[in-house]
């Protein structure tokens, strides 16, 4: 009896530890179609420009033609704008304009530099009502996305350009008579 009982106990252990061990079948969420992933920033007519390295972590800058214009702009007007890339992604970590026209006249200019740790981007902006260069300092964060860490706005005299860029309104003030 007792060799009964010590074999039925251990043939019961050996059975609970082998279900216990059975890998269960796992699920596998497939994300949707209309995954925020699927949409690229990147696509075949962006063209690939430069490589550069801040801070131990590798972006690629690509120069886009922009098919979404602004509210003010036609469809014989132009948006070409630099996209900042971390490494081999398919989405942009920062958008500045290259260069943009409204009506036919140049509204905005950019331009981009690395020095030392630090991504400066500068763009003009003209406006008939505040136009002005805004140029601002990034360094990359801990998820590479870039982090600002300063940005100066000055104003332009948009009388010392040519033709081809937006000018300041002139703004009429009626005569007084008072001096």
């Amino acid at each position: 009896m007792k060799k009964v009982l010590l074999l039925s106990a251990l043939i019961l252990s050996i059975s609970i530890t082998y279900s216990q061990q059975k890998k269960k079948k796992k699920t596998v969420i497939q994300p949707s179609s209309s995954s925020v992933y699927d949409s690229s920033d990147i696509t075949k007519d962006s063209k690939w420009i430069a490589k550069f390295k801040l801070q131990g972590k590798v972006y690629n800058v690509y120069l886009k033609h922009q098919k979404e214009l602004s509210s003010e702009q036609t469809a014989a007007d132009t948006l070409l704008q630099y996209h900042f890339v971390y490494q081999n992604a398919r989405y942009s970590v920062l958008q500045i304009p290259k260069y943009s026209t409204i009506d036919g006249k140049i509204s905005a200019e950019g331009s981009y530099k690395v020095k030392g740790d630090t991504l400066i981007t500068s763009v003009n902006y003209y406006d008939p009502y505040h136009g002005g260069n805004l140029t601002t300092k990034y360094v990359p964060d801990k998820q590479s996305w870039f982090r600002e860490i300063n940005y100066v706005m000055k104003g332009i005299d948009t009388d010392t350009v040519s033709n081809r860029y937006i000018k300041t309104a002139k703004m009429n003030v009626p005569y007084s008579g008072k001096n």
